[in-house]
């Protein structure tokens, strides 16, 4: 009887490779059963259990594992893409991270794939990591008569060149974010978008990002250039970015998130600094936020000249002697906040009243309010993508359908 079986179960493993692993779980209890106390089955000098582990790890492949986009994989253990064998996937870090809790171990299973600790063979997506610039600022300086950004420390910076220049601020990889005011007033066609350098001269000489589609809050309403409420604005890119050193995006903020009174953060951007000149490099300046009565009555002269709109979409950040602030050209890029060791979009460059002067601040989309809106936004230009594609997908089945269909009874 041992004998039969044992010829049997060889003969799977050497010849029908597949069966042999069908039938695995009767083969563990073969093999329990041989190598129990009452027998000691061998074959060719070894135990069952020792030419079941042998022959399986030489039938039993997974193939080259699946490529990750902005990472990679390493061969941990056993032979590359045999039975038993480990793998690796990394992302490329410090931009990329794998998702929380995954250690991106895949062993190759006994039916030929690849599969995590969770028994799953999807591999994990990298995702891009937000607001770790990999240098340090060294010191602060000023936007109107401050110091340039060293290159690589505002990585989510954009500068956008649409009748005169505006900022923009990179938060995915196929999605910037800017004031609403930027694009109202011209077609998005004419819209560049640039990404990656600190100098404008370099910014308009690389290819600028195609847009697909730009996405201003449906609430904005700026007749007259009296309402500046729900100043924010988002484009969609063709493209997705491979971030790196020099382009990264900027975290968003906790929805509702709150900013005290005084707290320090940094503006950016491409805008005049003195003299009314225009910058060719990116400036930075660090700017206190403004308590929000203080920030209203700054700007009571202008509103009631103006009657313009005040309300809690906003926030003022600045110095009451002046001489430090954000200004034209620079509405659309970012008010950052750090937590922790991360920066976030506290608020969108929007507009001011005389750049820098004292008893003046610069006014800023708080971005905490929008957060739902953001997310909603990027979630429904997800799924008028995949009903596109569905839609056009059907469309050309439906014509390959009828070709076949056509050519059938041409034919006879």
């Amino acid at each position: 009887m041992c004998n039969s079986v044992l010829l049997y179960v060889s003969n799977c493993l050497l010849y029908l490779g597949q069966v042999a692993i069908v039938n695995e779980n009767l083969f563990s209890t073969f093999c329990r059963y041989l190598s129990g106390p009452s027998q000691t089955g061998t074959l060719l000098g070894v135990s069952v259990c020792e030419f079941w582990v042998l022959v399986s790890s030489a039938v039993i492949g997974c193939g080259e594992p699946e490529p990750m986009l902005n990472g990679g994989v390493t061969f941990i253990s056993g032979s590359q893409k045999q039975h038993l064998s480990v793998i690796q996937y990394h992302c490329n870090e410090p931009f990329y991270s794998l998702p929380e809790g995954h250690n991106g171990n895949f062993t190759c299973s006994s039916d030929g794939k690849w599969k995590d600790r969770l028994n799953s063979s999807l591999i994990p997506q990298c995702i891009p990591v937000c607001g770790r610039p990999t240098v340090n600022l060294p010191g602060f300086g000023r936007i109107l008569g401050g110091k340039p950004a060293p290159a690589g420390s505002f990585p989510w910076q954009v500068l956008l060149i649409v009748n005169g220049r505006g900022g923009g601020i990179v938060i995915g990889d196929c999605w910037i974010m800017t004031a609403a005011h930027v694009l109202d007033q011209y077609h998005w066609w004419f819209l560049r978008v640039y990404v990656g350098h600190n100098h404008v001269e370099n910014l308009i000489q690389s290819p600028p990002l195609e847009v697909t589609s730009p996405h201003i809050h449906p609430e904005y309403n700026n007749v007259g250039d009296v309402n500046y409420d729900h100043d924010i604005a988002m484009i969609h890119l063709k493209h997705p970015i491979t971030f790196n050193a020099h382009i990264m995006p900027l975290c968003l903020p906790a929805k509702d998130d709150k900013y005290p009174t005084g707290r320090n953060g940094l503006a950016s951007g491409f805008g005049l600094k003195e003299l009314d000149m225009a910058t060719n490099n990116l400036m930075y300046v660090p700017l206190p936020v403004v308590n929000q009565t203080i920030c209203r009555n700054s700007i009571d002269v202008v509103k009631k000249e103006k009657n313009l709109s005040l309300t809690d979409n906003i926030f003022c950040a600045g110095n009451s002697e002046g001489g430090k602030d954000s200004c034209m050209g620079d509405s659309g890029g970012a008010y950052i906040l750090k937590e922790g060791d991360y920066f976030r979009a506290a608020g969108i460059i929007s507009w001011g009243i005389n750049c820098g002067e004292p008893g003046t601040y610069g006014v800023y989309t708080c971005v905490a309010n929008y957060v739902d809106w953001i997310k909603r936004t990027k979630s429904q230009k997800q799924v008028r993508n995949i009903l596109t594609y569905n839609y056009y997908g059907c469309v050309c089945v439906f014509c390959c359908f009828v070709h076949v269909l056509w050519l059938c009874a041409f034919q006879q």
